[in-house]
């Protein structure tokens, strides 16, 4: 392991837990840190970590461990805590994305707002809803008010520049979904979702697609036989997508590929949503990123314009889904949309970037222990310290949305990206006192949250490796569990130790 600053550790510390419980930390906290260090998976990984003992203010904060903790380090998922942190401070949380579809000139308009739940067909099942509930709402509307056919569909993504792919994400995993495009209107998390059925032996397989969409083509070239190894690609600026692969001869496989400009792919699928409904569509599906613009110069009155429907999302879920599930188009449409609300231009990395440093340094972090590329944490250019994340936790811990910004992170063995953490004996007692969020790209482990540790006392901990071998992660995961397992075990009651 590298070896870059100090360790700092109090010895024999007392002082008073929450609610006035009196507790101490164990002399030998570093002692047990550094034989988990000493694992031969992390010579050659650079380590950081920073521990918070929290009090009943955050005066009271105390420091019980440290490991080149003001030192920058790549932190995949973990950056997702300040840019959510970011979004909350900001935007608030009574914050509601509005995604609109207005009439005008007979022509169908749809608004975006950044919204990254729109049409998630995964987050949407809870409910009960589809891909396309909102735009058959809309349609339903439609005839409501007795509209028989519509010229153009016609969509403003201008919430949101036009660049959906970051340059500096990893170049051939455009097509996963956790690589999918960001835009100013999305739909189904920016995929499309197939369900493959096998067919008789050697034969094309049959396939159905979510939404069914003529936005994108598909050549057929998977066949049924024994393996599971069903194939979808495209190539970057296109949608013309090849199945390929093969299929086992018995039960439905369920895959995605992400589609390319998201914006246009909505305008599609509600244009064909409108149609199947029984409206006549005359014109064509085009981008106009003057709509907004044009709506808001029109006034209160708006004359000729029509509100056909609004569909609001609070921000708790989409925050919930950036967090728990780690999901990155929910993370870059927070910090687009922290862009726009700071500089009232289209959202992007660069302005949501500006908008989370300035949080982190609300929060106390020194700009010269972070460096922001994107929201995510999936550009390897990111970088912040673990006193960095830390200070990020300790200031939504003693905030005014301390319980909204907790029910967002995942509890360890219960939910979201933790629920399969802490499994090994020696350290599963640690679930659900754990809540955090993990985070891991090729070569990064990372882990920050809360404990609750046996004496009641909260502490604040972030745990970075980075330079970790390849296929290592599970062991890794494990040896940041005996971390965070000796901070739990060196807090001893006041009464043991007198």
């Amino acid at each position: 392991m590298k070896l870059l600053t100090r360790v700092v550790c109090w010895m024999g510390w007392a002082a008073m837990g929450v609610g006035g419980t009196p507790a101490i930390v164990r002399a030998d906290l570093a002692s047990d840190v550094q034989v988990v260090l000493q694992d031969k998976l992390l010579h050659k990984a650079t380590v950081g970590i920073e521990v918070y003992r929290l009090g009943k203010t955050d005066a009271d904060v105390k420091e019980i461990y440290n490991l080149h903790a003001d030192v920058p380090l790549i932190p995949a998922s973990n950056l997702k805590l300040a840019t959510s942190s970011a979004a909350l401070d900001r935007l608030g949380p009574d914050f509601r994305f509005r995604t609109a579809l207005l009439m005008h000139d007979g022509d169908l308009i749809l608004i975006g707002d950044g919204d990254p739940t729109f049409g998630d067909a995964e987050y949407l099942k809870k409910a009960g809803w589809k891909v396309t509930t909102v735009f058959q709402n809309w349609a339903e509307q439609l005839k409501k008010l007795n509209v028989a056919s519509v010229r153009n569909v016609i969509v403003d993504d201008g919430i949101f520049d036009e660049s959906f792919a970051h340059p500096r994400w990893p170049a051939r995993q455009y097509t996963s979904r956790f690589e999918a495009e960001v835009a100013g209107m999305n739909l189904n998390a920016n995929c499309v979702d197939f369900t493959v059925q096998p067919t008789a032996p050697g034969q094309a397989v049959a396939y159905a697609m979510d939404p069914a969409t003529a936005y994108v083509t598909v050549k057929n070239g998977c066949v049924t036989g024994n393996s599971n190894s069903i194939r979808l690609d495209r190539k970057p600026e296109a949608n013309d997508v090849a199945l390929g692969g093969e299929t086992p001869g018995r039960g439905f496989a369920s895959v995605s590929i992400t589609v390319h400009d998201a914006p246009m792919f909505a305008a599609t699928v509600l244009a064909e949503t409108v149609a199947g409904k029984g409206i006549k569509f005359t014109g064509e599906v085009k981008r106009d990123r003057t709509q907004r613009q044009q709506r808001e110069k029109a006034g209160a009155a708006a004359a000729g314009w029509t509100i056909v429907g609004i569909h609001e999302t609070p921000i708790l879920p989409v925050l919930a889904r950036c967090n728990k599930d780690s999901m990155n188009l929910y993370a870059e449409s927070l910090c687009k949309r922290l862009g726009y609300e700071s500089t009232h231009a289209p959202g992007s990395w660069e302005s949501g970037t500006a908008s989370v440093g300035a949080f982190l340094k609300k929060a106390g972090v020194p700009e010269a222990e972070f460096k922001l590329d994107d929201g995510s944490g999936l550009s390897r250019a990111d970088v912040i310290s673990p006193h960095g994340l830390a200070r990020v936790l300790t200031f939504n811990f003693y905030g005014k949305n301390h319980d909204l910004f907790f029910s967002t992170l995942s509890v360890a063995g219960v939910d979201g990206t933790l629920d399969d953490r802490f499994r090994h004996a020696d350290v599963r007692d640690l679930r659900r006192r754990v809540v955090g969020k993990s985070g891991f790209i090729e070569g990064v482990s990372t882990i920050s949250g809360y404990l609750k540790a046996r004496d009641e006392q909260w502490y604040a901990f972030s745990i970075m490796m980075n330079g970790i071998p390849r296929l290592s992660n599970s062991e890794i995961k494990h040896l940041q569990e005996k971390i965070i397992k000796a901070v739990d075990t060196s807090t001893l009651s006041a009464s043991v130790r007198g």
